[in-house]
């Protein structure tokens, strides 16, 4: 009886070995002629993303505004759940009663329309500055 629960834990361990060295794309799947032949990339730590503050600002509150004024109003959850800041949050409520006001009186695609031109302005405004000398630029006053 003992040998046979171990050989029962042995299996699964043993597959879940197997899987994993298969699945994990180690170095010895690579042919050692390739490996000659280029640099390892493997070894080089991806490129930092140089998005700006402005344009993630542009990005998020462009899509939840319009999540907002999709019919029954889009999301209810609360604007950390959106990822965004309490200033950006402000932004977020005053483009889309904006946004409200201009579909009732000239349609959706006059909306959507406002909502790219008022966040792009919003938002360049927020973080204006950003990426001077100054200790302070990017964050709001």
């Amino acid at each position: 009886m003992a040998m046979t629960r171990t050989r029962s834990l042995l299996v699964p361990a043993a597959l879940l070995a197997v899987a994993l060295t298969a699945c994990g794309g180690s170095d010895d799947a690579v042919g050692r002629s390739d490996r000659s032949e280029e640099p390892s990339s493997s070894s080089a730590a991806p490129a930092p993303s140089a998005t700006s503050h402005e344009a993630v600002c542009v990005r998020l509150i462009t899509y939840w505004a319009h999540d907002q004024l999709k019919p029954g109003g889009g999301s209810q959850s609360d604007y950390q759940q959106k990822g965004l800041s309490d200033g950006q949050n402000t932004i977020l409520l005053d483009v889309v009663e904006q946004a409200r006001e201009e579909r009732r009186n000239n349609g959706d695609a006059a909306a959507r329309k406002l909502v790219e031109r008022e966040v792009k302005k919003r938002c360049a405004e927020r973080y204006e500055g950003e990426g001077s000398d100054d200790p302070a630029a990017g964050w709001p006053q």
